[in-house]
């Protein structure tokens, strides 16, 4: 009986012994995909009490996005903010058929890139209010010249900027340019906003992708249900009317600035409704200089190149 029990353990320990060779084998890690077992080398431990301790021994990726909203209101015949500025503005950014569809609705888009024009930075340096993460049905549009706003929006964050502040009644002209025959259709909103829906991205160059969607937030406050990654949220606010033939989207440089303002006379078009006062309250139109305050790194490339240095 001794001799075998003896047997029995010695076969034990070279299982054992055989289980413990074939792990190492394996580089150290369990060959069963479903264990709880997990290994870590030395060499991550380190790196993580290194970063830990040393919080500059690692670049943070950027959580935010700083953007800055700036409203400037300009006279019908102020020649320096009218077509010589619009020359050193390059429009060519956005496709031919966006920007007829673009025009024919009164809306006018383009980018500086680089230092501002002098006239226009001038302008837009006499600021009479910066206003932070305020709230979306903020009246933006009230008797102030230079109107600023800054956000931190996530990035792919839908995000809504009021360019024109509620009115009783909004009557709005869309023109449908995609055929031959230019067709316009009207439209009469009740306690309605000129909104512009934005989302930014971080870009590989330091810049952002934007998109951009107007739309018309209009009626009364309702309470809906929205479906949002497998769960449902009731939540409160107005209809909205979305242009979806005018969203475009383009890819701002890091020293870029997005310009949109109103091209042509009034209209009741939609450049109307967004850059100059439907009610004629005021007078004038508005120009809309929208850049962000910091250089952005897609995450991408980011996670790229940690392991490059690492290599």
């Amino acid at each position: 009986m001794d001799t075998r029990c003896q047997t029995s353990v010695i076969c034990q320990q070279l299982i054992l012994l055989f289980l413990f060779v074939f792990l190492v084998a394996s580089g150290c890690q369990t060959p069963f995909a479903n264990s709880f077992l997990t290994t870590v080398s030395s060499e991550a431990i380190k790196k993580q009490t290194d970063t830990r301790s040393n919080p500059s021994a690692t670049h943070n990726r950027l959580e935010t996005i700083p953007l800055e909203f700036t409203f400037l209101r300009y006279a019908e015949e102020d020649l320096e903010l009218g077509d010589e500025l619009w020359q050193v503005i390059d429009e060519q950014c956005l496709p031919a058929n966006l920007r007829h569809r673009l025009n024919g609705n009164g809306i006018r888009a383009g980018v500086v890139r680089g230092n501002l024009p002098n006239v226009l930075a001038h302008r837009l340096s006499s600021t009479s209010g910066t206003f932070h993460n305020e709230p979306t049905d903020s009246p933006l549009a009230v008797d102030r010249t230079v109107v600023k706003r800054v956000i931190q929006t996530l990035p792919g964050r839908t995000n809504e900027i009021v360019s024109t502040p509620r009115l009783e009644e909004l009557i709005l002209l869309e023109h449908d340019s995609r055929s031959t025959i230019d067709n316009v259709s009207g439209q009469t909103y009740r306690d309605a906003s000129a909104v512009f829906d934005i989302r930014a991205t971080p870009s590989a160059d330091g810049g952002i992708e934007i998109e951009l969607l107007p739309l018309i937030r209009h009626g009364p406050i309702e309470r809906n249900w929205t479906g949002d990654d497998g769960a449902f949220h009731l939540e409160a606010g107005q209809r909205k009317t979305v242009m979806n033939k005018l969203e475009f989207k383009l890819r701002l440089p890091a020293d870029g600035t997005l310009i949109l303002s109103s091209v042509g006379p009034p209209s009741s078009g939609l450049g109307d409704a967004f850059f100059r006062d439907p009610q004629g309250r005021h007078e004038g139109r508005r120009l809309l200089a929208i850049r962000s305050m910091t250089r952005t790194v897609d995450p991408i490339f980011f996670e790229s190149s940690v392991v490059h240095a690492e290599d």
